[in-house]
């Protein structure tokens, strides 16, 4: 294996050893080190243009402001699922619902409240929790069940 100037391995014809970082995408802190290597190894007698190095900082804001934008939708778009998730738990309070547990329990049950769990809401029936994905259907309250 034999190391280039950014401290990133690579293989050589001979090498049997993986690949790690050269798979993986590339973060701030990997563009940071391109940048300073860069600087670093630079001939001296022709050194970096101002407008590319003003350029290359420009790139560097926009990374990281588009990872910054992205985490901020991904919050956004789960708190958004956990609101949704909360207001369908909500109106099922009162309801009757059919039930197919992860444990094979089949049952019937009468919707009473709404607790959080793991940040998401579950419904309580016949005093214990369930999730959405175990409600297998949704009746009124004074459905003849069974029939």
């Amino acid at each position: 294996m034999q190391v280039n100037a950014t401290g990133y391995s690579y293989r050589t014809a001979g090498s049997q050893e993986n690949q790690t970082k050269n798979t993986q995408t590339l973060g701030k802190d990997d563009f940071l080190k391109l940048l300073i290597t860069q600087l670093r190894y630079q001939d001296p007698t022709s050194p970096v243009d101002d407008k590319e190095f003003i350029a290359q900082l420009a790139q560097f804001s926009s990374l990281e402001q588009i990872q910054s934008l992205n985490q901020n939708l991904q919050l956004m778009m789960e708190s958004q699922q956990k609101l949704t998730a909360l207001a369908q738990a909500t109106a099922m309070i009162g309801k009757v619902v059919e039930i197919f547990s992860y444990e094979g329990e089949s049952l019937f049950g009468k919707v009473t409240g709404v607790q959080f769990k793991n940040g998401w809401p579950e419904l309580i029936v016949d005093g214990r929790l369930f999730s959405f994905a175990e409600i297998v259907s949704i009746m009124e309250e004074g459905t003849n069940v069974g029939n």
